[in-house]
Parts: structure tokens; sequence; C-alpha cells
């Protein structure tokens, strides 16, 4: 087991980064075009960065930081830190509104590759960084072709936040690179499942399947380790 004093130490930073910056950085959002949104109606991000969302997404942050410091190495943390808190800050967005904002990813790829360089100074190595940036690519381009050939499976939005999971995922191993992309999917599919028995033909938000398919798969990974 880890060391408690770091992981707490850890969990409650991400969760003060999160606490205090997610509320601006939701109001300084641009907004989908008119021509982007055609008929469909959205909250504003703006109205979302509300004490009780900060407080959820918040709570998921420390929670996602306790796991990954839990089950992973600690110098792959640095990566994990982002999806920690950008990528949840991403997919409670996307859950509650079906857009993932492109301003907000483009900020989690710069965390990102910003990431990898905090975890090489704590001793990850070339081969770590090499999947990092491969899995970002993997899994970046079979969103892209997924979408490509569908165009409704998913969201242009899922396109783009798909190299996080896959930089975060890549960094460990093949094999939960792979693990966070299937689960992700059968994550998805059952939201898709439940929601078809629900009748709701509305927007789906992806995101948060496939975020949630990405620790899923570094707990089996490390519980059959």
């Amino acid at each position: 087991m880890p060391d408690p004093v770091p992981v707490l130490g850890a969990a409650l930073l991400t969760g003060l980064v999160v606490a205090v910056g997610a509320a601006p950085l939701l109001r300084r959002l641009p907004e989908p075009s008119i021509e982007e949104l055609g008929s469909e109606r959205k909250l504003s991000y703006g109205q979302l960065a509300t004490p009780r969302f900060v407080a959820g997404v918040t709570a998921i942050s420390v929670a996602a930081t306790l796991l990954s410091w839990t089950v992973l190495p600690t110098r792959l943390q640095p990566l994990w830190a982002v999806l920690a808190s950008i990528g949840v800050l991403l997919a409670a967005v996307d859950a509650l509104t079906t857009w993932l904002p492109r301003r907000l990813t483009y900020l989690g790829w710069a965390a990102m590759l910003g990431a990898v360089g905090a975890a090489a100074l704590l001793g990850a190595r070339s081969g770590d960084l090499l999947r990092a940036g491969l899995g970002a690519l993997v899994a970046g381009s079979l969103y892209f072709g997924i979408w490509a050939i569908t165009r409704r499976g998913f969201g242009f939005g899922d396109v783009r936040f798909a190299p996080l999971l896959g930089a975060a995922a890549g960094a460990h191993s093949w094999t939960l690179l792979t693990a966070a992309l299937m689960l992700g999917t059968v994550v998805g599919a059952g939201h898709g499942l439940l929601r078809l028995a629900l009748r709701r033909s509305d927007a789906f938000p992806y995101a948060p399947s496939m975020l949630a398919g990405t620790y899923l798969a570094a707990l089996i990974v490390w519980g059959s380790g």
C-alpha cells in the first residue's frame, strides 16, 4: 500500500485546484456558435459555475486522485492528475450539456504535455513517455475513425477528449490502454441501452463513460497484477 501522507496530500491539492479554478474557468469559456448548436439548446457553461456543481466535481476529482495513487505508480501520477482535474471537469460539463468545451480540452492537452515532463522528473522511464505519446495518438485516431465512419455515434468533442485518456493509460502499459478503450465502450453501451429502455432519444454525453472506463480499467489491471 502507498504511503498515505503523499496520497492524501495529492488528493487535497487536486481538490483545492478544482474547487478554486472550476468556476472561473467555466465563466470564461466561449459558447458554441449558433451554427454549431443548430436547433439544440444547452445550459451555458457559466450557468454550471454553481457551488453545488463545483462541490460535486471536486469530490469526484478527489476520489479519482485517491484511486490513481492507490493503483498506479507514483512516477505516472502527473498524467493522471490531469485526468482527475481537467478530465473530470470536462466529463461533468459533458454530462450536463452534452458539449465538451474546445478551449478547456486544449487546456487539458497542454496540461498533459506538461505532465509528461513532470513524470520524467519523477523517474518515468523513456518507455512510459513514448507509450503516453503513442497512446494519445492511438486513442485519438480510433475515435476519429469511428466518428468519420458514423458521424452520429458521438460528437467531435469526444475525439478531442480521447487523447487525454490515451496518454494517461498508455503511459502505464498497452494492456491498460486497451482495457480503457474497451471498457469505455462497454460503459457507454450500457448507458445507451439504459437510455433506450427509458425511451430517451436526446443527445448522449459520452465523455463520462470514456473516463469511467479508464479508471475501471486501472482498477482491473491493478487487481490482476
